[in-house]
């Protein structure tokens, strides 16, 4: 590898993270740089899904001692969907269309969010990842290669520039403005978290993600299956040098609908929704919910308050437009942002995946990126897709047609 070779990734999120964590072990210099000022300044969120995508990129870019904590601290399940009817509580017939699309695959894993996110910044040193890095500009050098300006006016250059800064990416804003345009779903969803309990448990008994279907109004709550943490973690955890938060048993759950079920009356805004406290989020999924089944009920009825949030769904087109390669390019949502699925996730994981392979076989320059962004356009578009047919069983989710861009 040339000594001059240095990767940028602007964002350390999943998908950053675990493209540092494989290029570390190829032995392909990097630094991450992330705009919050510490690892631990925001919360990290609730449970994602980990499917075969996401399960074979951390198994490939992470270290044996790294792969062997996540299994042991993450829950196993069985794929496939268990429907209920929201007012009965009983089993309700799943639509076909959705079964079908369904990844089914025996690697599927509930993992906890922040416990990831711990397990992808082990053994990454302070000058792999800094922090308090708010990116501000880039600009390709005359020889290729890209320099950065950071908002605290630090400068930094390198070989490449990978865009890991999510939905908003600042980078595509400057990079592809208008290949790559975030749209507004007209819809939202509410994130909560519930400490299991006896009663919680007798009722969800299922191993598989369960989906509660209300027709009217028309909205779904999807529940990560109750897995629980598979052994002590403490000697995993020494191990491999990680630093793991303290893991609950919990059920994650999300109520997703179109905005207006959201809106308390006629005068609700969108900024509105942004502006409540956790407190009145989770006020507001019991009052959407007060018809529910009392068993379902206890979901919003035992939830953490504390956790709960309102966030706005957006997507982006699954025709990913094509652009001239250069030493510049985007992993995770900052390409392929996608509605609620179970995709989203993984799809960056296999970004961070794609683009290592692509550096170390090719080297890291413009043929490697060229190479992953026609492999990432194919698998990202197809979730993206995946993403919308859900979104039209599960709250009668618009076209891509009717939705507009979202103003930022």
């Amino acid at each position: 590898m040339d000594y001059h070779t240095h990767v940028l990734i602007v964002g350390g999120g999943i998908g950053g993270l675990c493209l540092a964590q494989g290029l570390k072990k190829h032995g392909i210099p990097f630094t991450v740089f992330e705009r919050d000022p510490s690892p631990n300044y925001r919360t990290q969120g609730y449970r994602v899904r980990i499917n075969h995508d996401g399960y074979e990129a951390l198994k490939t870019n992470l270290s044996p001692e790294n792969f062997e904590v996540f299994l042991r601290a993450t829950g196993h399940f069985q794929p496939g969907f268990k429907y209920l009817d929201a007012e009965t509580g009983g089993d309700a017939p799943p639509n076909a269309q959705f079964s079908h699309k369904s990844n089914v695959t025996k690697n599927v894993f509930s993992a906890d969010r922040a416990m990831l996110r711990s397990l992808l910044l082990t053994d990454l040193n302070e000058d792999e990842i800094q922090y308090g890095m708010s990116f501000k500009s880039f600009h390709v050098l005359p020889n290729g290669r890209v320099e950065v300006t950071f908002e605290n006016g630090k400068i930094v250059e390198g070989s490449v520039l990978v865009g890991a800064d999510g939905t908003t990416s600042r980078v595509r804003r400057q990079y592809v403005p208008g290949a790559a345009t975030l749209l507004d779903t007209d819809s939202g969803a509410i994130y909560g978290k519930t400490l299991l309990t006896p009663e919680i448990e007798s009722f969800f008994e299922t191993e598989s993600t369960t989906m509660v279907i209300s027709k009217d109004p028309m909205m779904s709550l999807v529940m990560e299956p109750r897995c629980k943490i598979q052994a002590d973690l403490k000697e995993f955890a020494a191990i491999s040098n990680s630093e793991l938060p303290d893991l609950q048993n919990y059920i994650c759950w999300v109520l997703i609908a179109r905005a207006q079920y959201f809106h308390r009356n006629e005068d609700t805004t969108v900024q509105d929704l942004f502006s409540m406290t956790p407190t009145e989020v989770a006020n507001l999924s019991n009052d959407m919910t007060r018809d529910w089944c009392p068993q379902i009920r206890a979901i919003f009825e035992n939830q953490s308050p504390e956790w709960s949030s309102f966030l706005r769904i957006s997507t982006m087109s699954p025709d990913i437009r094509h652009w001239q390669p250069s030493t510049v390019t985007l992993i995770g949502d900052a390409v392929h942002t996608m509605a609620p699925a179970g995709i989203g996730c993984n799809t960056a994981l296999h970004d961070a995946e794609m683009l290592v392979k692509c550096f170390y076989e090719m080297g890291v320059g413009v043929d490697a990126i060229a190479q992953y962004e026609h492999n990432m356009r194919q698998y990202g578009s197809e979730g993206i897709t995946i993403s919308l047919d859900a979104g039209k069983m599960m709250y009668n989710l618009p076209g891509v047609e009717d939705m507009r861009a979202v103003v930022y």
